[in-house]
Order: structure tokens, then C-alpha cells, then sequence
């Protein structure tokens, strides 16, 4: 009893500590923080580059058949976002943590000025390409006029083919709307058909509908057939509308304190008041939200799963031998369930067992958009699925052999997901030689279903479904899933046979990027290390006026 009343303390104090402040006691330069994970993660995790590499396989998969659907008397357009769908503008945002600075016309306008424009993965080839058929190429961004000849300037020495500056459509600096309809309209009036169009914002794509996240969630399932297909989206957690989603209307009036507690008010549904450490709690905010709490998530995962569906459909299953769907767990199919929801303290509650506290949460998981609709389509066209996570079989609870493998099954029934079974769900330990155990990863599973040693039958995997490197056959090729060059080397995979799920929340990932750069476990250093660790990795604007 001592010991539960200790958790729920903890994790109200966590909780208070954060959400206590008074009205002018909570400043901009603490709701800068709330970036920092976020930063983290899509500057430096090489699942962001995967996804990235993915979203342009996907768009140049799919161009085919949308030139084949050109209407007679068009003529073909591509249109593109330009900051964060072709080159990385995340730095603006994350040179604001440790400063009191806020977005400005002034602070814009000299970032574009002072910017070393990187090219994000994939962007140059898939572009150049695009223009090799003939297809005209119109770039339209939130940018104002007076940096588009600095802007196409910038773009053309990196390679972006760039006919002219009629092709740039940029707004006016006192544009105060997120809309681009006005720009794609332009386009359509000069004859144009727009064959895709490319962004890291939902207003890239069209004209959203609602202001509040939960009416742009269902915006965004009325249209998920789209994402994939015409609509090719990019993953942006550092900055967006996402942000402005969490309130109905003028999140941009509010002070710093308001906008707190609009973000808190919006993770009342997510383990966010669990966490016990409150400057990791702070830092995770925005990635949390962005998980949790938006459209555009949703919109990732419907695209994932929808270019997954194509994939299957131009497979020929009487050619293939027992083919198989290899598919992560938690983050992947089921909403994302920390073992721990701090990077090193105990889990709330963590007595007797190390995943009492995960057990609990994962009795709630929800399922991932789009992923049962997938897989339950994929059983029928005669695709087995097999699930594989790195949480084990049992939480070594006395008299609990199997206790996660058995929450886990029934979790998957409850929700349809198709085998889910006992044979089909292969959690950590299983299948692992005796040399293994102490550091049994993925491919040990991966290797029983392919060796027959699962159920007698030798299965083809024809797709991977996850949301981490290590989801993937990159070790079982002699690469580590851990390393961006493991993603460069494999570019071509992803959005093909290898699927990736954002989730920037992943422990796994946290834990081993900033082990890395702090050149020991993250568990051997204090709470400020660690915090100051995170905030070391953020991409910093030396000239920055903030």
C-alpha cells in the first residue's frame, strides 16, 4: 500500500510540476522546450531519413499510373512544399530552445537569408526525375515574395530543377491564412492538371476542413484513400497547424501559459502525466502531441498502410512460397506503450515486475489508423501474419509464465487483427539459442519463420512492417539498424518492402541516440545530464536574433 501511494505521489508531483503554473509564470522560453525530443528525433533518429526516402518511393511508384490518368488537353504538374518536403527548416524552430525567441517576420526573413539549404533524403532524384518526363514542376510555400529569388537561387545551386520564377508561388507578408488553395488554383487555371502534390502540412495537400484536431482527424479518414496515392506526405513534429489544432480557434493570441495548458489539456488521454521526470516531461510535449493529438499522424500511418495495400495487389501469391507479413507490435499496430515512461527512472507502480506498469497501459492500446483494415485485407488475399515485438513472454511475475504473450494475444483478438495465436505472436526470448539470450534481437524470430521452425512451413517474408530500423532485415544483411548509413545503403526499400511507422516516442531509439552522443548509458547520468544531452543535439542558428 506504502509503496502505490509512493507512485500516485510521484507521478502527481511529475504532473504538477509542469502543469501548476499561474497565468505569466510559464514563459516562452519554457514552451520552447517542449520541442526538444521532437527536434531530437526528426534532426538525428534515422527512422526520420526511412521515412522520408519513403514518402518519395512512393511518390514515384505511384506517378505512373497517375500520367496514365492525365486528362485529355492538360498538361502535367507536380506540385511541392519546399521547407521540410525538400530541404530540412527545422533549425529556425529548434535555435528558439534556451531562448525567449518567438517566430517573426523580422527572425523569418533573416533566416531565409543566412540559411545552408540542405536537400533532404531523396528530394533531388526524385524531382530531377519528375522533370526528365516532362512533368512541370511548381513549388509553393509559405515563404514570402521577398525571399523568392534568394529562395530559387538557393534551391537551383542544389540541384532542384527550377524553370523560372513563375513557378514559385510564395504568399505576402502579411498573409495571415495557411490556406495554398488560392496557388493550386492558379495552376489548374493555366491548364494544368495537378498529377501529386507533396507536403509536410495537411494544408500542402487541400483545403482542411475544422480547426480542432479531432474534426482534422476525421478530415483526414473521410480522405485517407488519398495519402500515398496524390497526396504524398512528410513528417514535421518540430512545427505546423498541427500545433494550432489543439484549441479551436486563435492558438496564436494566446500566451505562452494558455498555450501550455491547451497542449496538457490535449495529452489528457496519453501517459504524458506519468512521467516522472519533469524535464523530460517538458522536452517530450511536442512530440507527444504531435503523436497523439494530431491529423497529420493519422495521415502518415493511412499512407503507410495504404501504398502497403498497392504493394500486395501487384503481388502474384501463387508464385511465392508461404509468403509472410512480418509486423511490429507496439508503435506499429497498437497505439505506442513505453515499457517505461521515463528513459531511466522505474515505471510507476513497478513493483513486483519491471512491466507491471506496461501490462496496465496495454490492457487501453488502441489500434494504429489503417493497420487492422491492412492486415485483415492482406489474411484474405492468403498472407500470413506474424508478429514479432522485443517485449518477452512473460513480465517474471511469480506464476505468470506467459502473461504478456497471453494480454498481448488477446489484445490483438479483441481488435480483429487476423493469427492472432500463440504461434503467430513471437515476443523476445523466443527461438533464441542458449548464445543468444542474453542479447536475443528480431532476427532470431525472423529467422524462425523463414527456417519453418514456427509452424513447419519455410515463409517468404514479402514485407516488413515496423517502427524502428531494427523492424527491418537490415541486421540479418550485415547491417546496424541503428546507423543512417544503414538507411542511405538501403534507400531504395522503404515504402516497398521495408514499412515505416513514425513514432518518435520510442524508448529504444531515445535511450540509444543519446547514449551515443553522451558516450555512456543515459542511466548513468542524472536527470540535468540527461536533459542537457537533449538539448545539445537540437540544430542550432549561430547568427539566430532571439
Amino acid at each position: 500500500m506504502a509503496i502505490a501511494q509512493t507512485s500516485i505521489l510521484l507521478i502527481m508531483a511529475a504532473y504538477t510540476s509542469i502543469s501548476s503554473a499561474r497565468p505569466d509564470d510559464y514563459s516562452q522560453r519554457e514552451l520552447n522546450e517542449e520541442k526538444v525530443v521532437a527536434s531530437n528525433w526528426q534532426q538525428h533518429s534515422p527512422e526520420y531519413e526511412a521515412l522520408v526516402y519513403q514518402s518519395f518511393n512512393m511518390a514515384r511508384d505511384n506517378l505512373g499510373n497517375a500520367l496514365n490518368q492525365l486528362p485529355k488537353g492538360k498538361r502535367a504538374a507536380i506540385v511541392t512544399d519546399i521547407d521540410d518536403t525538400l530541404i530540412d527548416g527545422t533549425t529556425y524552430f529548434s535555435s528558439m530552445v534556451g531562448t525567449d525567441g518567438a517566430r517573426n517576420v523580422e527572425a523569418t526573413l533573416a533566416w531565409w537569408k543566412d540559411q545552408r539549404m540542405e536537400a533532404l533524403p531523396g528530394a533531388l532524384d526524385f524531382l530531377n526525375e519528375v522533370e526528365n518526363q516532362g512533368i512541370d514542376i511548381f513549388y509553393i510555400s509559405a515563404r514570402f515574395n521577398e525571399a523568392k529569388e534568394l529562395t530559387m537561387a538557393k534551391l537551383k545551386r542544389l540541384g532542384f530543377p527550377i524553370k523560372g520564377s513563375d513557378y514559385l508561388l510564395f504568399q505576402q507578408t502579411d498573409n495571415k491564412t495557411l490556406s495554398k488553395e488560392n496557388q493550386r488554383q492558379i495552376i489548374r487555371d493555366k491548364g494544368y492538371h495537378i498529377l501529386m502534390l507533396l507536403g509536410d502540412q495537411l494544408d500542402d495537400l487541400a483545403e482542411v476542413e475544422g480547426h480542432h484536431f479531432n474534426r482534422r482527424q476525421q478530415w483526414v479518414l473521410q480522405n485517407h484513400n488519398r495519402f500515398g496515392k496524390d497526396w504524398i506526405f512528410f513528417p514535421n513534429l518540430v512545427y505546423g497547424s498541427w500545433e494550432h489544432a489543439v484549441v479551436t480557434m486563435n492558438f496564436n493570441q494566446l500566451s505562452p501559459d494558455e498555450k501550455h495548458d491547451a497542449n496538457l489539456n490535449a495529452l489528457n488521454y496519453s501517459h504524458f502525466a506519468q512521467i516522472q521526470d519533469p524535464s523530460f516531461a517538458l522536452h517530450n510535449i511536442n512530440a507527444m502531441l504531435w503523436m497523439n493529438s494530431s491529423a497529420d499522424y493519422h495521415a502518415l500511418t493511412y499512407q503507410a498502410y495504404n501504398q502497403s495495400t498497392r504493394i500486395l495487389e501487384k503481388m502474384n501469391r501463387k508464385t511465392m512460397e508461404n509468403p509472410a507479413i512480418v509486423v511490429n507490435i507496439n508503435g506499429t499496430i497498437l497505439q505506442y506503450t513505453p515499457q517505461n515512461p521515463d528513459l531511466s527512472l522505474p515505471a510507476p507502480g513497478s513493483e513486483p515486475s519491471l512491466f507491471s506498469w506496461y501490462l496496465e497501459q496495454q490492457k487501453n492500446a488502441k489500434p494504429i489508423p489503417g493497420a487492422p483494415q491492412f492486415l485483415a485485407a492482406a489474411k484474405e488475399r492468403g498472407f500470413e501474419i506474424f508478429y514479432v515485438s522485443e517485449i518477452p513472454v512473460s513480465s517474471g511475475q511469480q506464476g505468470n509464465k506467459k502473461d504478456i504473450e497471453m494480454l498481448t494475444v488477446r489484445k490483438l483478438r479483441e481488435l480483429g487483427y487476423p493469427d492472432a495465436d500463440e504461434t503467430h505472436v513471437l515476443l523476445k526470448g523466443e527461438y533464441c539459442s542458449e548464445v543468444e539470450l542474453k542479447n536475443c534481437t528480431k532476427t532470431s524470430q525472423r529467422r524462425a519463420i523463414t527456417s519453418g521452425e514456427v509452424d513447419r512451413k519455410k515463409h517468404q517474408i514479402v514485407l516488413y512492417i515496423g517502427d524502428t530500423l531494427s523492424d527491418f532485415g537490415l541486421e540479418e544483411n550485415g547491417f546496424d539498424p541503428d546507423l543512417k548509413a544503414s538507411v542511405t545503403a538501403n534507400k531504395d526499400m522503404f515504402g516497398r518492402q521495408y514499412m515505416v511507422i513514425p513514432n518518435p516516442l520510442n524508448t529504444r531509439r531515445l535511450v540509444t541516440l543519446y547514449s551515443d552522443y553522451a558516450g555512456k548509458h543515459i542511466g548513468d547520468l542524472s536527470s540535468e545530464e540527461q536533459a542537457n544531452i537533449r538539448r545539445k543535439l537540437v540544430r542550432n542558428w549561430p547568427a539566430k536574433p532571439f
